[in-house]
């Protein structure tokens, strides 16, 4: 990528052709894609001549000849005949005046879709970028590099204007008394005029009537509302406002469309009309204004995308469908599902956000993976995402699939890790592409929440790859040897971003671009498509020439994208003069600001300790870069509407004195209180350890108890703190006690002296009949819970004055145990019925399928589990962990 400031002083030749692409039809009327054939099969005249016109038939004429879109006109009768139908070549020899193939998006072909000519979609920009794809493939198969110098060339500046922000929150009135609330807000809800399920409610909240389409700007809640609201509405100019603009093209009117634009027009303007101006400071040294529209585009990079059969650029913004503008047919357009389980938004920085709904394509339409995919036997899938968490497992990005169990292929995250799924012919079949790739397989947290470049690649001799962020992630493909997706994958699934055809693996975040390639992508490819980058990036060039000591032609340069719906990133400032001529000197810059809208930003400000001199390091060609830093300034009336400018603190000869405010200083803090301390602590580890075998007479050296307290020493508390106590804790205690009791009774069943195990478990425990046990359950179930209680309570069953004041109950936790069938919990508020563990355990039991019933349900084992159990809930307990 280089820079010529040249072309100020060189004509550029443009390819200018005006009016020659007439239109046969005025309008931009939409019709459905067509089911085209890309093999030429059906072409009968002259062959192509030449390797270029054979690409420029199979990637442009092919798919335009249609009668539904360029055939009807172009492709006989009407010139430019750049579909003849009767000879590719003379076809080629019309269309290469209008396209550019070393930069696509200035092609004529572009300009005039993009502008509403024929366009066979319902949205323009979707029509435009498909051709400049298009455009883009016929070159890249011809090996003509779209490379190019990016011209620097002057703006037309202007100084910063009063401008008009809006209001912090919906409810704040202008100086007319006026706010969003009592204005706007009504109108798009239907109380006024009083429609049936509002105005915009019915779609545009996120509970309406009909499917919820995002942007939720009739929200129930009107701040979320005048939030997705600002970006429709131009405070500047009423009657340009995107609301407006939609009730014009006759957008789900509510009375007549006429009057509907009109009354909208009326409510945004007295809206605006209650916004004061704000001043621009008139002893700030500013550079000159300029909004996004005002910049080049910075689209220096060449992506790699030779083998590409499907592209979401998702550039539309609107509508609930997402465009496969690939250039190849059939397009996989995806429809926006929201719902009661979460929604799909759109970004205005490019992309969809998804917060539980989902993206999905219809099966005949997705079919085109399978096609292109199983005729390479190799794919790749390339994406830019952005995870809202850490913490979501089992969600799927992007999958190819039929069901939850049923996948072609399918990206995931589960947390910290990315897995891909795909699948091959195996024995037996497989049909969930599992064993899945994961990139955490080496302890590596490769998925975090922001921007990432994912590339996922599949072949039949090396199996599965992956990239994040440019980086070959090492982890091995966990299917060895040869494998194969053809006569594996079924072409009846469809595609779906978000989640699973069922629903039930939602993902949250946003993705940004996606592009399937039928061939995998090497080293190189990823990085040269990762060095791109994503989304619309602007060169924004700032005119300083105008203050003193600073020479004419002058600009400082920043790169500018918009970064979320919230924000701008503004990053690379660098110095540059448009004369190539041009001999630097020394000019200090220092303490640059970023000003939006008449006013210095409140935050972002990253460069006010800037200062720097232009010296010999500046470059005729690049400038001198003042900055390696970047940084986010709020969006505030949307990227049509923000008018940027610069301040410094010193330009040249000129300078102005900041007075930043005296940090605050904080009064001397107050004297901690004493912390208030529990009298009852808990053992410690070493404690916990010593006292369980204390309890049962199972040492601390047996092999099956050492080895699980050596497993769990960590998850033991470590200090006595009761505020210290966790969760966790108490898992490790019960893994301690449970396996202390199965030493106690495998090995010294003498402990519940007279105790039958020889007995099942309804004998030696069940009940007799209704109501409690009979006398001689009940005996039993003592000779098992008296000398646990004995042993963890220190319980004297002689003498109850030697027992502890502040213990619980003896026949309390006896019951619990089972002493008693059932048991009534007083929880304050009302008094619950359950059933004591011994009995919970008799009457409880999971069998293991196939079989129907417990295996150990009536056998003398299953009465030495009921004792092991009772065992480790008295013996871990609370009695036993606090002191």
């Amino acid at each position: 990528m280089t820079f010529s400031p040249s072309s100020l002083l060189k004509p550029v030749l443009l390819l200018t052709i005006l009016g020659v692409l007439s239109a046969c039809g005025g309008g931009s009327g939409t019709t459905t894609n067509p089911n085209l054939n890309t093999d030429a099969s059906t072409y009968t005249g002259p062959a192509a001549r030449t390797d270029d016109i054979r690409s420029f038939q199979l990637n442009f004429w092919e798919f335009l000849k249609a009668d539904n879109r360029c055939g009807q006109c172009h492709g006989a009768g009407q010139e430019p005949t750049f579909v003849d139908l009767s000879d590719v070549n003379k076809a080629y020899s019309k269309a290469i005046q209008y396209a550019n193939l070393t930069d696509p998006a200035a092609s004529e072909f572009v300009n005039k879709v993009g502008g509403g000519h024929q366009c066979w979609l319902t949205s323009l920009p979707a029509c435009a970028s498909t051709i400049e794809q298009m455009i883009s493939n016929w070159a890249t198969a011809s090996n003509i590099t779209s490379a190019r110098t990016i011209q620097l060339t002057a703006p037309v500046h202007r100084d910063p204007g009063d401008a008009k922000s809006f209001p912090a929150n919906a409810n704040v009135a202008g100086i007319n008394g006026r706010s969003f609330a009592d204005t706007v807000y009504p109108l798009l809800i239907g109380t006024t005029p009083v429609i049936a399920n509002g105005n915009c409610q019915n779609c545009h909240q996120e509970t309406g009537p009909s499917l919820p389409q995002a942007p939720f700007f009739a929200s129930s809640d009107v701040d979320s509302a005048f939030e997705a609201a600002k970006s429709k509405m131009n405070i500047d100019v009423p009657a340009s406002s995107r609301f407006v603009e939609r009730l014009e093209q006759l957008h789900n009117c509510w009375t007549d469309c006429d009057d509907d634009a009109a009354a909208m027009t009326a409510v945004i303007k007295l809206f605006a009309d209650g916004i004061e101006e704000t001043e621009v400071d008139p002893t700030l040294k500013t550079s000159k204004a300029l909004s996004l529209a005002d910049g080049i585009i910075a689209s220096g990079g060449n992506r790699h995308e030779s083998n590409l059969i499907a592209l979401w650029e998702f550039k539309t913004g609107r509508d609930n469908i997402a465009y496969d503008t690939s250039g190849i047919d059939p397009a996989i357009n995806l429809n926006l599902i929201s719902g009661a389980g979460g929604s799909v938004d759109w970004l205005s920085a490019y992309g969809l956000d998804f917060s539980g709904g989902r993206a999905q394509a219809l099966t005949f339409e997705s079919e085109k993976l399978h096609t292109f995919i199983q005729a390479t036997g190799e794919y790749a899938i390339e994406t830019w995402v952005v995870p809202a968490n850490v913490v979501q497992q089992d969600a799927n990005i992007i999958s190819y699939s039929g069901s939850d169990a049923a996948r072609n292929f399918t990206l995931g995250q589960n947390m910290y890790n990315y897995e891909f799924y795909n699948r091959v012919v195996t024995s037996p079949p497989r049909p969930n592409g599992d064993p899945f790739l994961n990139s955490g397989e080496n302890d590596e947290e490769f998925a975090q929440a922001n921007l990432q470049h994912v590339v996922v690649n599949y072949d039949p001799i090396d199996g599965r790859s992956m990239y994040v962020n440019g980086e070959l992630v090492d982890v091995d493909e966990p299917i060895s040897g040869v494998t194969t997706i053809n006569n594996a994958w079924d072409d009846g699934f469809t595609l779906i971003l978000g989640n699973e055809t069922s629903g039930n693996r939602p993902w949250y975040g946003q993705v940004r671009m996606l592009a399937i390639h039928n061939r995998t992508l090497n080293q190189a490819q990823v990085l040269q498509n990762f060095d791109v980058g994503v989304g619309a990036r602007f060169f924004l060039l700032f005119y300083v020439g105008h203050r003193s000591g600073v020479p004419d032609q002058s600009y400082v340069m920043f790169e500018v994208s918009q970064f979320d719906d919230y924000s701008y990133l503004f990053s690379k400032p660098t110095f540059i003069n448009l004369n190539p001529d041009w001999a630097p000197l020394a000019i200090n810059i220092r303490g640059m600001r970023i000003g939006i809208n008449g006013k210095e930003a409140l935050a972002g400000q990253a460069f006010v300790n800037m200062d720097v001199t232009i010296d010999g390091s500046y470059d005729p060609q690049f400038g001198q870069q003042l900055s390696p830093l970047g940084t986010i300034i709020s969006l505030e009336k949307g990227a049509g509407s923000d008018e940027f400018f610069l301040t410094f603190e010193r330009i040249g000869d000129e300078s102005r004195t900041y007075i930043e405010a005296s940090p605050t200083v904080a009064a001397d803090p107050a004297d901690p209180a004493e912390p208030l301390e529990s009298d009852i602590g808990v053992r410690t580890f070493e404690e916990l350890n010593s006292t369980i075998a204390a309890i049962t007479g199972i040492p601390v050296t047996n092999s099956a108890v050492k080895s699980v307290y050596t497993s769990y020493l960590q998850q033991f508390p470590s200090v006595e703190s009761i505020d210290a106590f966790l969760p966790s804790h108490q898992m490790a205690i019960a893994q301690l006690a449970l396996t202390s009791c199965s030493e106690l009774v495998d090995n010294s069943p003498g402990f519940f002296a007279g105790f039958d195990f020889n007995q099942t478990a309804q004998t030696a425990f069940g009940p007799a009949g209704p109501g409690a046990p009979n006398v001689t359950q009940q005996d039993n179930r003592n000779l098992v819970i008296a000398p646990l209680l004995e042993a963890a309570m220190n319980v004297d069953p002689l003498d109850a004055s030697n027992n502890l004041s502040t213990q619980p109950g003896e026949s309390d936790i006896a019951d619990l145990l089972g002493a008693g069938s059932a048991q009534n919990l007083d929880t304050g508020l009302n008094t619950v019925a359950y059933d004591s563990l011994i009995t919970k355990l008799i009457n409880t039991c999971t069998p293991v399928a196939p079989a129907t019933t417990c295996s150990l349900e009536n056998t003398n084992a299953r009465t030495a589990q009921i004792v092991k159990a009772v065992c480790a809930a008295a013996t871990g307990a609370a009695v036993m962990t606090v002191q």
